[in-house]
């Protein structure tokens, strides 16, 4: 079977008829506002307009089987096993199957329509260049499914990074922000994806977690994970509890310079959508400091600026929670 996703094109963030063009926050310190970012970036959302249900995105985005998709199950299988991939490490799962169309293999099919949702969601309601998606195909004997997009010409940013200029990374950083911001824009009041699968990443166990009803129940999953290192005596008993004044943002959750593409045409891409989802606004800033592959003293310094994590105390907060939960997360649970 095929399938393609599918947004609903005016519910967009910039053509929201609820929100009057003409209101726009006082720029009382135009510089400020532009390094540091202002609550106005965290305000509104198009999904507040759907309340507090889980699948409120599903009201605006589908799956749907398409009757002469561009590639067929069976043949996207074959290709794939004909052609190479595109890069070079074995963990990349994204083979080139025509001139201009990749594939992208997945065991699960909930996770192939996560990151079909995310890119459909991302093209409706930002301008952060992603590529587009042509197709979902599931091999029926295999099950094992293929997200078939375009090919995308160009270098990812850890592959280029020490030949560039400072102003080149500079700019390109400053691009990343931008998007960063688009990001937080869109929020929703369930954490998660968009589709309900289980949450992956970072500070989640590897198993994964949820999917969570609330953020009330997210809350007390993490919180319960602190206790747990809390009694192994692997965090202290004054430890913060998890902290959920912060707004649910979409966020990529693996922001890191291989997942940034480089265009021939000069645009900034961004790939790798998978574990995208609905969390506290810091997880950006903790998914990209959890990147082991690329090392730059640059870009480590930039990482606070990019993810709008810019304050130290905030930062040493949000370090100092991801250790005291270490230990519940990878050490509980192989006990």
């Amino acid at each position: 079977m095929s399938y393609v996703s599918q947004s609903e094109p005016a519910f967009d963030f910039f053509l929201d008829p609820t929100t009057p063009a003409d209101v726009k926050p006082i720029a009382l310190f135009p510089w400020f506002r532009r390094v540091f970012g202002t609550a106005d970036d965290l305000l509104r959302s198009p999904f507040d307009l759907d309340g507090e249900k889980p699948q409120c995105y599903t009201l605006h985005a589908t799956t749907i089987e398409i009757e002469s998709p561009p590639f067929s199950p069976e043949e996207v299988s074959k290709l794939v096993k004909e052609k190479s991939r595109p890069s070079d490490p074995d963990w990349l799962r994204v083979y080139k199957i025509a001139p201009d169309t990749i594939a992208k293999t997945y065991w699960s099919t909930d996770e192939a329509i996560s990151e079909a949702l995310n890119l459909s969601m991302i093209t409706t309601m930002t301008t952060i260049p992603v590529p587009k998606v042509q197709e979902i195909a599931v091999n029926p004997k295999t099950a094992m499914t293929y997200l078939v997009m375009e090919y995308i010409d160009g270098q990812t940013l850890d592959s280029c990074w020490d030949r560039l200029t400072l102003l080149s990374k500079l700019r390109i950083a400053w691009t990343l922000r931008s998007y960063v911001a688009q990001l937080r824009r869109l929020q929703r009041t369930v954490p998660g994806t968009l589709n309900g699968s289980s949450c992956t990443g970072p500070l989640f166990t590897e198993y994964g977690a949820g999917p969570f009803a609330s953020y009330d129940e997210m809350t007390a999953w993490f919180n319960h994970k602190l206790d747990v290192s809390q009694r192994m005596k692997q965090a202290p008993l004054n430890a913060p509890r998890f902290d959920n004044l912060w707004p649910l943002v979409f966020t990529h959750w693996d922001l890191c310079p291989r997942n940034v593409l480089l265009a021939r045409d000069g645009k900034v891409y961004v790939l790798d959508w998978q574990r995208s989802g609905f969390y506290p606004a810091w997880f950006e800033y903790v998914g990209m400091l959890s990147d082991e592959h690329f090392k730059s003293r640059l870009w480590d310094f930039l990482i606070p600026w990019i993810s709008h994590t810019v304050f130290p105390w905030t930062r040493k907060r949000i370090l100092t929670y991801g250790r005291n939960i270490g230990w519940a997360l990878h050490v509980g649970p192989l006990m």
